[in-house]
């Protein structure tokens, strides 16, 4: 087969002579151009990143690496939605694979002094172009109708999207038809032209027709003006405008630069040296987050699984990361003058409202859905820091929690309870009378002083007790942690109490803390070091459950026989991947049958409390029924929590659906406390 080719290749040599020369040189200039227009329009975008603060982010370069070619080439996090996912995959792998095609065929030849290109790579090139050019085919037909015809409300179409559409479609229409009259110019074509260019080969028995002294101007003039000339200036677009298309280079710049911070922890602010607090204009961002709003891709998975937006809230994390997109280069619309416009909207209360701001439940589930890494959680609290300490604004039930935190270190303004209630009966040290303690059980707020949660509490002092664990608590000497103050904006609030529990926890030389409250263990182990608070370990209290279990320091019975549904705390789950520790709890129940909600693990459904709003009213559809009809659908007798907060929104979920007789709630504490066989 390949001495037919090479013989064929042999006998059209003075074609290759007659037309490569103007071509190569063509591509060469255009090459050169395209080049330097990128160049030009990187240096636009890097002028406007530029803008925002210093954010180190070259650290641990293997790992960006790694994990950028993993998301840009293995598709790891877009293939999590199948549709798309393969849809994309298509696009992407077969244009990289057209255009690896297309060059090794470019530099096959001529230049270099081959005479006859070498067969056997110049054959496999020719057919990898073709089977590049019908996975895009395949990939751009997924792509309109998803787009044109199931229409999805997470996308919105703009001419951008259809002129992409359109023009990609003529491009591979005319690069068939460039090598369908390319092999329509030699006489007596081999047979086997069908195996290594099948769709091209359909393409040139449309030229027979020509004559053949006018087939090779045809040809230049083709391969010239009607494909290579559209393809540069399509090109020319992408790299210059503000195509969606840009997402080719800007996506994995964004993914090589993300966070590799501790999910949970937001960066803290220099409260002494700084002279404004949070975000109030664009160029209050770092430099990283400026970048987020350019390689956002507007494809809408953060908004999909949005828990307000689900519920009809006015947030769209979407429109969020567009709309400070769209102020960027209102403010900055020569971005090489670096002159803003004298007069611009303000940002946090025009641009993003504040009932924007207001209704994200920081539950993180825009960033896990996120195939590009943009940070919508950060922009979106540094825009509350700004608005409580510059502004003194926000809702008014944050307000009286942030007050009750100030005057007396918890949240729970109208509780009557003391944080040594719950232990009537339980002998339990506290650290002011018996420092010597291999465990601090930290109880936090809400088990603490909230009545339904002291329940909890005590189971957990029940189960340590039975295990033999040399445990103690701070009693009235606990304070809240502060992620509520850090949450709602307040890091004035929050670092004040950081100090003071550190402090205590040096005092009492604390090695090991175990909590219950995942706001709170999320706080200690990932936020509580950027101040010094990094000679302690901290464990959730599932986990160390788990691992009294499995020592056999806690034996279970087979008491109960009722189904249980799990519910995936946020802070727990998307926050510190805890995902397997309560489901093995569960799973050693011996009678006990484990039933799944829809939405689980990383795509659990918000209980709605987060970010501050378990003391903040909540309008429309709330967001905690909807995750107790999805608990309810199960079939379950009981939903298992990990988590304070949750036990309280699925309370008044319960409440609210009137199942309270039928569909019991129990943290994974007390479900083991009444399943510990009796002594």
């Amino acid at each position: 087969m390949l001495t037919t080719m090479s013989e064929f290749w042999a006998s059209q040599s003075y074609y290759l002579e007659d037309v490569f020369p103007p071509i190569f040189i063509a591509t060469a200039i255009f090459s050169v151009a395209l080049f330097a227009l990128f160049a030009f329009g990187f240096y636009r975008r890097y002028r406007l990143w530029s803008l925002g603060s210093t954010d180190k982010r070259s650290d641990h370069m293997a790992t960006r690496v790694k994990t950028t070619i993993g998301v840009a080439f293995a598709h790891v996090r877009i293939l999590k939605e199948a549709y798309p996912g393969w849809m994309h995959f298509l696009i992407f792998w077969g244009g990289a694979i057209f255009v690896l095609g297309k060059i090794i065929r470019l530099f096959s030849y001529g230049p270099w002094g081959i005479a006859n290109p070498p067969q056997d790579i110049w054959l496999y090139a020719s057919l990898a172009s073709e089977i590049g050019t019908v996975m895009m085919v395949i990939g751009g037909l997924l792509a309109v109708v998803r787009r044109y015809i199931i229409k999805p409300d997470r996308l919105d179409n703009q001419p951008d999207d259809a002129l992409v559409f359109v023009w990609v479609l003529i491009i591979l229409l005319t690069g068939l038809m460039v090598k369908g009259w390319r092999i329509s110019v030699g006489e007596g074509n081999p047979t086997d032209w069908g195996s290594w260019a099948p769709i091209s080969y359909g393409f040139s028995k449309l030229f027979t027709s020509f004559e053949t002294a006018y087939r090779n101007d045809i040809l230049v003039w083709h391969r010239a003006v009607i494909h290579a000339l559209p393809a540069f200036v399509f090109l020319a677009y992408i790299v210059v405008g503000r195509s969606r298309m840009q997402h080719l280079w800007l996506a994995p710049m964004n993914v090589l630069f993300r966070s590799l911070r501790p999910k949970g922890a937001l960066v803290p602010l220099d409260i002494e040296n700084s002279e404004t607090f949070g975000a109030t204009n664009i160029e209050d961002f770092t430099w990283k987050h400026l970048m987020d709003l350019d390689a956002c891709t507007r494809c809408g998975r953060c908004q999909d699984n949005c828990p307000a937006y689900l519920t009809q809230k006015a947030l769209s994390p979407k429109k969020l990361i567009q709309d400070l997109k769209s102020h960027m280069y209102d403010v900055y619309p020569v971005p090489l003058k670096m002159n803003p416009t004298e007069t611009r909207r303000d940002m946090t209360t025009e641009v993003i409202t504040e009932e924007v701001i207001w209704d994200c439940t920081t539950c993180r589930a825009c960033q896990e859905a996120c195939p590009v890494f943009v940070e919508h959680i950060d922009k979106t609290i540094d825009m509350r820091r700004h608005l409580v300490l510059e502004e003194g604004s926000f809702p008014e039930t944050a307000m009286g929690a942030l007050r009750s935190i100030e005057q007396r270190g918890h949240p729970w303004r109208g509780t009557m309870s003391t944080r040594m209630d719950w232990t009537e009966d339980l002998d339990i040290k506290v650290l002011a009378d018996n420092g010597e303690v291999e465990i601090l059980y930290w109880v936090g707020c809400t088990a603490g002083l909230e009545d339904r949660n002291i329940k909890v509490a005590k189971a957990m002092g029940k189960l340590l007790k039975e295990a033999g664990i040399n445990f103690g608590i701070l009693g009235e000497e606990e304070t809240c942690c502060g992620e509520p103050a850090r949450r709602i904006g307040n890091e004035y609030l929050y670092q004040m109490l950081v100090e003071q529990n550190i402090c205590n926890f040096k005092n009492y030389g604390i090695k090991k803390i175990v909590t219950a409250c995942p706001h709170c263990f999320n706080t200690l182990k990932n936020e509580y070091p950027q101040f010094g608070g990094d000679f302690f370990e901290v464990v959730h209290h599932t986990s160390y459950i788990l691992e009294l279990v499995n020592a056999g320091k806690l034996k279970l019975s087979s008491s109960t026989d009722q189904k249980i549904t799990y519910h995936d705390s946020c802070y727990l789950g998307r926050y510190n991947d805890i995902y397997e520790a309560p489901r093995e709890i569960i799973a050693q129940l011996p009678c006990a049958q484990m039933v799944e909600m829809e939405r689980r693990r990383n795509q659990a459904f918000c209980c709605g409390a987060g970010g501050g709003h378990m003391w903040m009213e909540e309008t429309g559809t709330r967001i905690n029924e909807v995750r107790t009809e999805e608990a309810m659908r199960t079939g379950a007798d009981v939903i298992a929590t990990a988590c304070p907060f949750c036990i309280q929104m699925f309370g008044d979920g319960v409440k609210a659906k009137g199942v309270e007789e039928t569909l019991q709630l129990k943290d994974i504490a007390e479900i083991v406390a009444e399943a510990l066989l009796p002594e």
